[in-house]
């Protein structure tokens, strides 16, 4: 282990320390130290893994903060390892060279519009602990091809562009834990353009990353409408944001139908997911579970499903937050899907909407469609309204509307454009179409009792 002080460097926030911390990636080598101090730079600091490495930076106690005054990434990381991460893989020279570049107990902040935290390419088993990255353009931006990234305990805050951005990358087995991503305006962790496989989001906080003077604002945005993530978990994270233009918590895009693999097998449970324009979107995904979730206080959605199919919903609480003001729909929409299974649900809105809501479930255009043992409370003008749908079963549901919905309209609605719709052993609110709308040439309805008599 060698200090950057014994190459030159300052630390007193007035030097700049450039050249004298690159000196010490290149001469020293294996653990770099920065002590107490302030170091300013003004060019990135390049890690060619395979000459120097390997490489940790660390602080002791997250005493060191480095200010990065030009664009580009403060530490630049670049590694020649391209294939997978099978043991067999690894070229002796990357085992004893480029295994594990570590940044540790550091504090990075951008002084410059286009300053960026870090960047990784090429890189084997690349380890972020402890990190605070602030007023950055990107935080940490991974790029060309990475393996085993693990992202723990780290303070990604307030950065003008995206705090975790996987970017035109081939990059399998990334876990992100532990950590706090918020107040970056561009997202707070993007895929974009990438082919990703094995993504676990698990126990952060992600929230407050929106701009709103953009059209579109994510906590979590996977966008494969070039490229491909599946095999993933977003998992016990609270992710909340502020109402925005397209906001979105997470939001999965694919490209439909010609290639309905692009965005998938992911699992998305024990969330608490909210305060935000939509709480969930998907659009062309494929194998989806979405469970045990408290969603919350989606001001226009609570859950927006398009062009999807092979979707697992179950067992959420979908609701408003008392404590905040506004309004609150938490609207259900599934447009274009096949092969849905929405059980076990709980579905209550106590305020008006925001927008004009047709129904707290609208399913339209949609195929194979189960929802079972589900309650919906206070349900806004209908509880289900399907359109052009078929193959559709809702069996074991609780219906209720609150005493003052003068514009209550019954429980399901079927327009006639449905086909093959099963009504049966439920509890219906009744509205001025009576219990249910269901014409006798789309379904059969039985053993449903009126949850008001």
């Amino acid at each position: 282990m060698g200090s950057v002080i014994d190459f030159g460097a300052k630390g007193d926030g007035i030097s700049d320390d450039t050249i004298a911390i690159q000196h010490a990636v290149e001469k020293l080598g294996g653990d770099i130290l920065f002590p107490k101090g302030t170091f300013l730079i003004t060019k990135p600091i390049r890690v060619m893994l395979g000459n120097t490495g390997p490489h940790g930076f660390r602080s002791e106690g997250g005493v060191a903060k480095i200010i990065m005054k030009a664009k580009g990434p403060a530490f630049q990381v670049i590694g020649t390892h391209q294939k997978t991460a099978q043991p067999d893989n690894f070229s002796d020279h990357v085992w004893l060279k480029e295994r594990m570049p570590l940044f540790q107990d550091l504090e990075i902040t951008g002084d410059h519009p286009e300053a960026d935290g870090i960047s990784c390419e090429g890189s084997m088993q690349p380890s972020f602990r402890g990190i605070l990255i602030h007023k950055c353009r990107n935080a940490i931006h991974l790029r060309v091809r990475d393996r085993n990234v693990l992202i723990s305990d780290c303070h990604i805050f307030n950065n003008s562009g995206i705090g975790i951005f996987m970017d035109k990358i081939n990059l399998h087995q990334i876990n992100i834990t532990g950590s706090h991503i918020s107040y970056c305006k561009r997202g707070g962790i993007v895929v974009q353009e990438s082919e990703i496989r094995n993504i676990q989001i698990v126990g952060n906080d992600i929230e407050y990353n929106y701009d709103p003077q953009e059209k579109e604002s994510n906590d979590i945005l996977f966008d494969c409408r070039k490229g491909t993530v599946r095999e993933g978990t977003i998992v016990g994270n609270t992710i909340q944001a502020k109402s925005s233009p397209g906001g979105a918590n997470i939001r999965l895009l694919g490209v439909g139908r010609e290639n309905p693999n692009a965005v998938g097998l992911l699992a998305i449970s024990g969330n608490l997911i909210g305060s935000q324009e939509t709480a969930i979107h998907v659009n062309a995904g494929r194998s989806v579970v979405i469970t045990g979730n408290s969603i919350y206080s989606g001001y226009n959605h609570s859950l927006m499903l398009e062009d999807s199919e092979h979707l697992v919903i179950g067992s959420n609480s979908i609701d408003h937050n008392p404590e905040y003001k506004g309004n609150s729909t938490d609207a259900i929409t599934v447009s274009g899907c096949r092969n849905i299974q929405f059980t076990g649900n709980i579905v209550q809105h106590s305020r008006p909407a925001a927008i004009p809501v047709e129904a707290t479930m609208e399913i339209s255009d949609s195929t194979n469609v189960q929802i079972s043992s589900c309650q919906f409370h206070h349900a806004r003008k209908r509880g289900i309204l399907l359109n052009n749908c078929g193959m559709v079963q809702v069996n074991g549901c609780i219906f209720t509307s609150g005493k003052d919905q003068m514009d209550f309209i019954t429980s399901v609605d079927v327009d006639d454009k449905c086909r093959k719709v099963m009504l049966r052993d439920n509890f219906f609110a009744r509205g001025s179409k009576g219990n249910f709308n269901l014409p006798s040439s789309t379904g059969q309805a039985s053993n449903n009792i009126a949850s008001d008599d």
